[in-house]
């Protein structure tokens, strides 16, 4: 059995407490993973850009896992301690990953994580960030953590420093550099930048977190990060929030999107 599975019957089942909207999209992720979905895929204006089949691929689903836990190692509380992930972590990494096309190109390149406070959010996605770096095939990677402040953005970003140091495989292959993390096996970079739209034109992203997005006030941040990624095959763009207080702002209406 999945990671997907298991989590999705405890979910279905009543084991684990959820909202019918997790329920809704774990319903549909089982289907995905059971049987191939033929998929019409559409540009923007809805005009149709043919047809593709998407598979669940277990030992793709799986290789984020074994990297994050094979390489990167914990930088507080259990100090440079093996990280080991909860099934929901590894759930969700296999909805992500697993799920390809023909050409193993992934299905989405887009998640909306809503976590509460102390659930481990930095330490989690600073190991994507290594791992969208080195084990996604890709290259020269550029990796962005985005927040509305610099001190905000850097948390991930300093996160996934740490694990560099307390990891010698993975400082082999990556070294600080003034103003970001540098891969010279595959020319890829792991970046802090705040949410200043004339910073963030001219990029070429593969992997985007926006931290904290219930704080970003207008939609600028997001749109320029997305149109950063349309070179890229298989990119990823990870928005991730607490509930925010402050409504009618890009965070209702990615939620809204999310639940259409």
């Amino acid at each position: 059995m999945t990671y997907l599975e298991e989590y999705a019957e405890k979910i279905l089942g009543g084991e684990i407490v959820a909202c019918e909207k997790i329920k809704q999209i774990y319903r549909r992720l089982l289907k995905e993973l059971k049987e191939p979905q033929r998929v019409e895929l559409k540009d923007g204006d809805g005009n149709s850009l043919g047809w593709k089949t998407y598979r669940f691929d277990e030992a793709r689903a799986n290789r984020p896992i074994k990297f994050i836990e094979t390489f990167c190692k914990q930088s507080q509380g259990k100090f440079g301690e093996p990280i080991t992930l909860d099934l929901f972590q590894k759930a969700m990494l296999q909805a992500i990953f697993g799920i390809v096309d023909e050409d193993g190109i992934r299905r989405y390149n887009e998640v909306l994580l809503i976590v509460a406070r102390k659930t481990g959010k930095t330490t989690l996605l600073a190991a994507i960030e290594l791992y969208l770096l080195l084990g996604d095939n890709e290259g020269a990677p550029e990796i962005y953590n985005i927040a509305t402040k610099l001190d905000q953005a850097k948390k991930g970003y300093d996160e996934a420093r740490r694990m560099i140091q307390h990891s010698p495989l993975l400082a082999k292959r990556i070294r600080k550099r003034q103003s970001d993390l540098y891969c010279s096996y595959n020319f890829g970079t792991i970046k802090a930048l705040a949410s200043n739209t004339r910073s963030l034109d001219g990029l070429n992203a593969h992997g985007v977190v926006i931290d904290e997005l219930s704080a970003i006030l207008n939609r600028d941040t997001y749109d320029l990060m997305k149109q950063s990624q349309s070179a890229r095959k298989q990119p990823l763009l990870i928005c991730i929030s607490t509930n925010g207080f402050i409504r009618d702002c890009i965070f209702d209406d990615q939620y809204k999107y999310a639940v259409k």
